[in-house]
């Protein structure tokens, strides 16, 4: 009498426990992330490239996360590129094509 199982699923479930076994012991043992050159985060800079009109102006934000803080704004519409330091503004007028690309009321 057999207990359900075959000889066939057992020959591949044992292989692929002991490599899963294997593989959560090697994530484990990995090193934590190495930190960035900060020269390599103040250099940074997007890609001066234009993004369609959606219905509206588009834009993209960029806010690094490791120190020092700068948000970098692209107007899609022209290309431009403007750096704050900091995080994101409550609004901003594209300075080249004095479009709003945003405006929050939010505090």
């Amino acid at each position: 009498m057999s207990s359900g199982g075959s000889s066939f699923s057992f020959a591949l479930a044992v292989p692929m426990s002991i490599a899963g076994i294997i593989l959560l012991l090697v994530g484990l043992n990995m090193s934590s992330e190495k930190p960035v050159d900060p020269h390599i985060i103040a250099t940074w800079t997007p890609d001066p490239s234009l993004m369609p009109d959606a219905g509206r102006p588009m834009y993209r934000i960029d806010t690094t996360l490791d120190k020092p803080i700068r948000t970098s704004v692209l107007c899609g519409r022209c290309g431009e590129i403007v750096w704050f330091e900091g995080i994101k503004p409550k609004s901003y007028i594209c300075i080249n094509c004095d479009i709003m690309l945003w405006d929050s009321e939010e505090e």
